[in-house]
Parts: C-alpha cells; sequence; structure tokens
C-alpha cells in the first residue's frame, strides 16, 4: 500500500468514476485502474461494484476509507508536528484535553505540582465531552486527555491508568440519605435533582434506570456553577448527582455511592503515533512517576 495508491483510491472515491479520477490528476485510465487492482490484491477484497455509470464502494471500500481517513489525517498531523517539534514558541507548550467532570482533580493532583518544578512549560487545558476524546488525540488538538471513559481501542492509543471515582448521590450532612453507605434507584425516584451542566453519559444510565419504574429524572437545575450546586445541596434543596471526587472540598455534605453505577478508572491517553514535544515527554514522566 502507498500513499499514491490511497491517493488514487480517494479520488475514484470522490468522483464515483475512474476515467474521471484519471482525468483530475493527468494520467491514464490504466494508472488509476492498476492502482485499485493493487489495492484489492493486497487486501483479498473486492473494493468498489463497477457499472457503466461508474463505480460504487463495497462493505470491504466503505471500511478501507475509514482506515484512509485516518491515515491521511495522521500524516498531515505528524507532518505538521515534525515541523514545529524544534520551534522554540511550541517546545514549551503542552495542550491538554479534560473532561469537565475531571478538571478539578486533574489541576490539583497533577497540574499544580508539575508546573512548580516546570515554570517554563506552559499547559493550555480545553474541555470536551469524553466522547470526543478520540477525534481530540487522533487529529493532534491535544497532546494528551484526561478521561474516564474508554477510549476505542486503536494501536496508537497509549493508556496510563491514575484513579477510581463513583457517581454519588450529593446530599446535605442533614439528610436522613446521609446516613446510608450506598443508594439504589429506588432511593432516588421522587427527589429534585441537580446536574452539572456539562456532558455525563451517566445520564443515559440514569434515565434507563428511571423508565424502568415508568419514570424520568426530575431534574430542577442543569448549571455549570459548581458553588451553587453545593449551597443548593447544603440547604437540602436538591440532591446533587456527580463523580464524588467533585465534591473533595465540599463541607456539610455527604457523598453516598450509587449503587447501579459501575466505577470509573480514570486515565490519561495520548496519540504514541504522533510525535511530542519536550514539555509532553516531561510531563508524562512526572506522571509516570506520581503514579
Amino acid at each position: 500500500m502507498t500513499f499514491k495508491q490511497i491517493e488514487y483510491f480517494k479520488l475514484v472515491c470522490a468522483k464515483g468514476n475512474i476515467s474521471a479520477a484519471a482525468d483530475e490528476v493527468f494520467v491514464s485510465r490504466s494508472v488509476i485502474s492498476r492502482a485499485i487492482a493493487e489495492l484489492e490484491e493486497e487486501f483479498q477484497t473486492k473494493l468498489f461494484m463497477r457499472s457503466k455509470s461508474g463505480v460504487a464502494l463495497t462493505d470491504s471500500g466503505r471500511i478501507l476509507t475509514c482506515l484512509f481517513e485516518e491515515y491521511t489525517s495522521a500524516y498531515d498531523v505528524t507532518k505538521k508536528r515534525i515541523e514545529t517539534l524544534h520551534n522554540s514558541e511550541n517546545s514549551g507548550v503542552l495542550r491538554i484535553g479534560v473532561t469537565p467532570t475531571n478538571a478539578y482533580r486533574v489541576y490539583i493532583q497533577y497540574f499544580r505540582d508539575f508546573l512548580k518544578a516546570h515554570p517554563q512549560i506552559q499547559i493550555i487545558t480545553n474541555e470536551y465531552g469524553a466522547s470526543e476524546a478520540g477525534k481530540c488525540l487522533l487529529d493532534g488538538t491535544v497532546e494528551a486527555f484526561f478521561t474516564p471513559a474508554r477510549i476505542m481501542d486503536y494501536n496508537i492509543f497509549e493508556k496510563l491508568e491514575l484513579y477510581n471515582t463513583r457517581i454519588a448521590l450529593v446530599v446535605s450532612s442533614n439528610s436522613p440519605l446521609a446516613a446510608k453507605s450506598a443508594l439504589g434507584i429506588a432511593d432516588i425516584l421522587d427527589l429534585p435533582l441537580g446536574y452539572l451542566n456539562a456532558p455525563m453519559p451517566v445520564e443515559n444510565i440514569l434515565r434507563s434506570c428511571f423508565a424502568s419504574f415508568g419514570k424520568v429524572p426530575n431534574v430542577v437545575i442543569r448549571t455549570s456553577d459548581h458553588r451553587l450546586l453545593l449551597e443548593l445541596t447544603q440547604k437540602g434543596q436538591l440532591y446533587s448527582i456527580l463523580p464524588d471526587d467533585m465534591i473533595l472540598n465540599w463541607v456539610g455534605i455527604e457523598a453516598i455511592p450509587l449503587d447501579f453505577f459501575p466505577v470509573s478508572t480514570h486515565r490519561l491517553v495520548w496519540n504514541k503515533a504522533l510525535p511530542h514535544n519536550e514539555a509532553f515527554d516531561l510531563f508524562l514522566k512526572y506522571i509516570r512517576h506520581y503514579v
């Protein structure tokens, strides 16, 4: 498989016609046909269905299209990374992705001491939904991503497990529920709930559990203001559903694990197929030592 074969394959996909693809790059039709035939020989499958009106991808061809999109994207990002790898303006910059629910702990537990030890490095942190982690790592938007979600099992992704959390019902210390060691779905069916205004995959599980009782979650507020959630929870006006590590510094509350949620493992994930700068190498060394 060569880059030129990939280029011709993608061009035939775009044009839907071998002759049109050949005209686009000023080569003969046989050159394009031979490149497609070589790919079909390599993968031992037909990639296009041919007809008088042109060509259409087979199921195998569609699978290969996804591979080639990822390959060319990684190629472009790698080329750009190599060009800027030793640029003094970029060598000290570290771009990190975090999910909204783990930003606080990540900063307190990892960033703060690392930056004290390496004041020359600038960490640029952006929040993304857990579902966006794979894309951000593939296209080079971030050097690494802290996430509680499993990233697709591509061989190019390296993972380092960091810590575990539980989804909890956060209640006032004065609430009768504060004495419980764990809660089930029946315990929260009629409670006024508070959610963090961020993409939380746990919501799908909650909706499914409530639906089994013919109900929907009574969500009275969604907010990105942690202080507001804390204040309303302390006063007993609502019950917040949050990962237990988000409320480590909250007072006047208790976090009761919800037993229908599995334990979440938080990971640092990075794309080992891409070149990384000195700042990332220092950060990874620090994280490995910390863990």
